[in-house]
């Protein structure tokens, strides 16, 4: 058990610490990386549009040149001509679209590797390149030639991207590009304009991109067929040109990015986009170890970082527990000493002026009044104890004994007597009446009994009463026969009748005056209720009895010295008050129990609420 609290303390600032490190840097971590990969996703995103986007301007420029070419007039003649056509007709025209039209363009870009023009009746006109040797095609390569034109141009009025070449062994490293033209003879399409571009001139207008060391990308057309690659991706396992698979993925894939595990086992990331002018797809590609490289690092940072705090954090956590824990300690110890009956002071720190300082100074002014303490403090417990039983007694009996006079009971059964022989039978039902009630009183406890107990002394009381005014006096009982076995304090309702009499009927009693007893249960409590059609309360009569009984709540009603003046005569006339009967409920059932007054005013009548809690059936 020795050192538990510095154990306690040191693990719980190391923890706080810890957690709120741990914490701090994975929600750091996790942002970052989000973000980081948002950033590089964009980044790469950006990339490829911005290829994609002078790919299509490099392919536009020679459309723009290709559809100036379809209003040549030279060329226009040259597929209107019959086949076979005049030969000499055919040589002029051929030759002047050689010179004049296709040699120009060529020699200003010397990238064009062959412009021809194929006519439906079967005529064509080739020109070359200076750096190989042109072919010579025969009627049956320029009738093959024709159709596979034809198919790729079918039904289509605009460009038409192909990777095909008419030059043996150049498919796949050229860019064809075909336009369907006009004669001038009618609207209908006569033939075919082509031209061929090294796919290799690409690469110029992608030199400034960077990808990292293993990063690259390629462009496909419509039927993923690679249009350019750069030089040696085909000899890699991530070339699309040998993984089906990946061809497929990327053919299907979204403008946003994807992880694609290659042939070798090296993780990937792809992003594409396609042109809606050219049908082509430009497929960037990065491997994944590299784009999560800036997020590595990322973590390795914060885990140092994380590791060097929390070892910093250790030690100040070590120091911070040690200047808390051994003042208390010294404390401890010297408390030790004053079980054993010791009372030495403690030795206080010479530089240290703090909370826990003062506390040893506290504990040492302590020590040396200890003893007159504690036994001051056992005379006073002992003292409050036997005040408290006192007092209890004291009240009990004060409640209960304020009408308990046996000699009157022995009084009236002699009066009962007399009655009985002069034959009144007025008297003997008075006296007799009065007798039960004196009897129901001479009981000194204050135990529970039932509603019917309590309904039944009411009965007897109204007896007297009939007698008195001369009169029965019109009193209602509506309490359900169900809550007749229900418990409530003895000598409690009786006193409320009388109330009523005294003050809701001041003038006196009339034949349309009458008194409703009822009870119920609402929210786990039950309830008792007298209610009159006497003169009611005001709002002002029933604040000041609420306050008389609030009063009665935390005082002695017994010193009646000491309550507030009240201009209604709450503590009753020779008899048991409403304070009385407040008192005892509280008594018997709690604090949180007793009277509730209500009244809507001034000539509606009072109705008084005993509140006590649902006891069971006895």
């Amino acid at each position: 058990m020795k050192n538990k609290l510095y154990r306690k303390l040191f693990l719980y600032c190391v923890s706080i610490i810890a957690l709120s490190s741990l914490l701090i840097g994975i929600v750091t971590y996790a942002r970052s990386s989000a973000e980081l990969d948002r950033q590089l996703d964009r980044h790469l995103s950006q990339i490829v549009q911005n290829a994609l986007n002078h790919t299509d301007l490099y392919i536009k420029s020679y459309d723009r040149t290709m559809i100036s070419l379809l209003t040549n007039r030279e060329l226009k003649k040259f597929v209107d001509l019959p086949n076979p056509a005049d030969h000499y007709e055919y040589y002029h025209i051929s030759s002047t679209i050689k010179d004049t039209v296709f040699r120009p363009l060529m020699d200003r870009g010397p990238e064009l590797l062959t412009m021809y023009l194929l006519s439906y009746n079967g005529n064509a006109t080739y020109s070359f390149g200076s750096d190989f040797t042109a072919p010579v095609f025969s009627e049956e390569d320029k009738s093959k030639q024709l159709t596979e034109l034809r198919h790729a141009t079918k039904d289509e009025s605009g460009l038409m991207i192909h990777t095909e070449s008419i030059i043996p062994g150049r498919s796949g490293s050229v860019i064809r590009m075909t336009r369907q033209m006009k004669g001038l003879s009618s609207t209908a399409e006569k033939g075919v304009l082509a031209m061929e571009v090294r796919s290799q001139e690409l690469s110029s207008l992608w030199k400034g991109i960077d990808l990292g060391e293993r990063g690259y990308f390629y462009i496909a057309d419509a039927s993923g067929h690679v249009v350019y690659q750069p030089e040696g991706l085909e000899d890699n396992a991530s070339s699309p040109a040998r993984d089906s698979k990946l061809t497929a993925a990327i053919m299907g894939a979204d403008e946003e990015s994807f992880k694609y595990t290659t042939i070798d086992g090296e993780q990937r990331v792809f992003m594409t986009r396609m042109s809606p002018y050219s049908g082509w797809r430009l497929v960037a590609s990065i491997p994944l170890e590299e784009w999560r490289q800036p997020i590595a690092n990322i973590r390795t940072t914060a885990w140092t970082i994380g590791l060097i705090s929390l070892v910093a954090a250790c030690l100040l956590a070590y120091r911070f527990t040690r200047s808390i824990t051994q003042p208390i300690q010294t404390i401890i110890r010297g408390m030790r000493q004053t079980e054993q009956g010791r009372w030495i002071p403690l030795d206080l720190p010479e530089r240290r002026q703090d909370e826990l300082t003062e506390m040893m100074q506290r504990y040492n002014l302590m020590v040396s009044r200890l003893s007159e303490l504690i036994e001051r403090v056992y005379e006073t417990e002992l003292q409050q104890q036997k005040t408290i039983i006192e007092r209890q007694k004291a009240e009990f009996q004060a409640l209960q004994l304020q009408i308990n006079p046996h000699f009157m009971y022995n009084t009236l059964e002699t009066i009962v007597c007399y009655a009985e022989v002069e034959g009144s039978s007025e008297i003997t039902e008075m006296v007799s009446s009065l007798g039960f009630m004196m009897r129901y009183s001479l009981l000194t406890s204050l135990e529970e009994i039932t509603v019917a107990n309590e309904l039944n002394h009411v009965l007897y009381y109204m007896t007297i009463m009939k007698h008195r005014h001369d009169m029965e006096f019109d009193l209602r009982v509506e309490v359900p026969h169900e809550l007749l076995l229900y418990k409530m304090v003895r000598l409690t309702l009786q006193p409320l009748i009388e109330n009523a009499f005294q003050h809701a009927f001041p003038d006196g009693i009339e034949a349309s005056q009458h008194i409703i007893i009822s009870a119920g249960c609402s929210d786990d409590a039950f309830w008792v209720s007298v209610t009159d059609n006497g003169i009611g309360m005001t709002d002002e009569q029933l604040h000041e009895v609420a306050a008389r009984l609030s009063y009665e709540h935390d005082h002695d009603h017994t010193k009646t010295d000491h309550l507030p003046e009240s201009s209604l005569n709450l503590s009753g006339t020779g008899g048991i008050g409403l304070l009385n009967v407040h008192r005892r409920i509280q008594l018997v059932f709690g604090e949180s129990y007793g009277l509730r007054l209500t009244s809507a005013g001034v000539g509606t009548g009072t109705a008084i609420r005993m509140v006590m809690p649902s006891p069971p059936r006895v």
